[in-house]
């Protein structure tokens, strides 16, 4: 039962990332936000990838301490998750280039 809430708690941090980089993407185009309110958005965009990715490293931990997986799929698990980084890296690559847009 654990192994399925794990497994679908990671199906959820898969599923919401898109959203997630669509939201980005609509709010640099954003053209009626003070910079205050983009500000407060781009911080929370950053919150929830960074929510996500530690929700992805305690489930793969769990799935890993838990489960006998073979050692290629911990290192895919570990890897996926891995891969959210680069994704919030980027989001705040975005918030600094949309920052000397607006100053």
């Amino acid at each position: 039962m654990s192994q399925d809430v794990a497994l679908g708690l990671l199906q959820l941090v898969a599923l919401t990332i898109p959203p997630i980089a669509v939201l980005i993407k609509m709010l640099r185009r954003s053209e009626n936000l003070n910079w205050r309110t983009r500000k407060l958005s781009f911080g929370l965009a950053i919150g929830s990838v960074v929510s996500f990715i530690a929700t992805g490293a305690v489930v793969v931990l769990y799935l890993v301490s838990s489960a006998s997986l073979p050692l290629l799929l911990q290192v895919g698990l570990a890897l996926a998750v891995v891969g959210l980084l680069p994704f919030a890296l980027f989001t705040l690559v975005l918030y600094r280039e949309h920052k000397q847009s607006f100053q």
